[in-house]
């Protein structure tokens, strides 16, 4: 039964972070555009007045709030077999 849970834990906590992520991208992709700017540099800083580098971060946003809800679907079919 602990392997249960830890498995469900685990699948619980990958949701969990990226409807997070994809969440913070759309409500607030200044920020997150930033803070991944400043982490990582994988993405060139947001001004305020970027609409386009927004947009692109809303887009990315949305995808992975898709895919967060493809992945807990597949889990509940897995589920319901």
């Amino acid at each position: 039964m602990s392997r249960l849970l830890g498995l469900v834990a685990l699948y619980v906590l990958m949701f969990l972070g990226w409807a997070g992520l994809g969440l913070s991208l759309i409500l607030a992709p200044g920020r997150v555009g930033n803070l991944v700017h400043d982490s990582l540099g994988l993405f060139p800083p947001v001004a305020p007045g970027d609409r386009a580098k927004k947009f692109f971060l809303r887009l990315v946003g949305a995808a992975l709030l898709a895919f967060a809800a493809r992945f807990a679907l597949r889990v509940f079919a897995l589920i319901g077999q």
